[in-house]
């Protein structure tokens, strides 16, 4: 069995606190953004430990697998209200898998994401949730030096990217930071660059990044799991890095460069959405995962990567 990789860990906030003794069979889970990439493999992940879920999509996502037991089917949008009320009655625990881009003129990237946020956590908290898991990403933890590696003590400096979502995840932290210091249970979990099922990473191969880029990767179920553990023994006011290896741009991308095959009619590819967790590279240590989440719990009876 491999070692967790842990050596150090942060303070942790005073306030914290975990589940770890509920029962997660007797609460019932909100899933939004089941439609997404994380967010399928996370209703999945749920099904598999018996916990009485709700998948919250878009109309034009594909709806779970019929054949996961205990997943409740809604469609919805959490910009409506009605929908986002009707997701949350009876609900315990909120996944926040939301991915946010500008939809309409005048839009921005900050306000779009701001605005969700605060939609989500008003309304949970009018419902009675009682935690909120928010999926980040990593490219929000601070630079450091060539050789070090990143934990969940270095912020991003706002201002210092000219990537908007990437300043719009860093906006959605501060958020929720702003709403445990009001009094709610909130856990953050911060993944590194996703692989596996249902992960193209086509668009990331296309970004112009030495050779040598450090970089963290971590499997799409992988983050599943921990996020689901974040619910459970997450600490409440904390951010969790989800990472598992440190490498480098060239092993990553081996294979997904793309074809040259009609290059002179194929168009420029557009830039991934969580495109800083490359162009922005580091390696990371999740010491505080593998410790607080108990991560090593997966590597047991699992056939995935570790």
């Amino acid at each position: 069995m491999r070692r967790s990789p842990f050596t150090r860990f942060a303070v942790t906030h005073p306030l914290a606190t975990t589940l770890q003794d509920v029962d997660m069979r007797t609460q019932r889970a909100l899933v939004l953004g089941a439609g997404g990439r994380l967010g399928g493999h996370l209703v999945a992940e749920l099904s598999r430990r018996g916990w009485p879920t709700r998948a919250l999509r878009r109309w034009r996502s594909a709806p779970p697998s019929v054949q996961l037991r205990g997943v409740e089917d809604a469609v919805g949008d959490i910009f409506d209200p009605v929908s986002l009320d009707q997701a949350l009655a009876g609900v315990n625990h909120v996944f926040y898998c939301v991915a946010l881009r500008p939809e309409h003129r005048g839009e921005t990237w900050m306000g779009r994401a701001v605005e969700g946020i605060r939609r989500t956590l008003e309304a949970g908290r009018s419902a009675g949730v009682d935690r909120v898991v928010v999926v980040s990403c990593a490219s929000t933890l601070a630079r450091v030096a060539p050789g070090k590696f990143a934990d969940e003590r270095g912020h991003y400096l706002p201002g210092t990217s000219d990537d908007p979502n990437l300043e719009s995840k860093y906006a959605v932290e501060q958020e929720c930071y702003r709403y445990f210091a009001d009094g709610m249970d909130i856990v953050m979990v911060l993944p590194t660059l996703m692989v596996g099922p249902g992960i193209d990473l086509g668009p990331f191969a296309s970004l112009d990044v030495p050779s040598e880029q450090p970089l963290n990767i971590v499997d799409v179920r992988q983050v599943a799991f921990a996020t689901a553990q974040a619910l459970q023994h997450g600490r409440s006011g904390e951010r969790y890095i989800i990472g598992a290896k440190n490498t480098v741009a060239a092993e990553v991308f081996e294979g997904w460069g793309a074809s040259d095959t009609s290059r002179w009619f194929r168009a420029e590819p557009s830039p991934p959405r969580d495109q800083a967790i490359v162009s922005r590279g580091q390696w990371v240590s999740s010491a505080r995962a593998y410790h607080d989440l108990k991560l090593d719990e997966r590597l047991e009876g699992s056939s995935l990567p570790s």
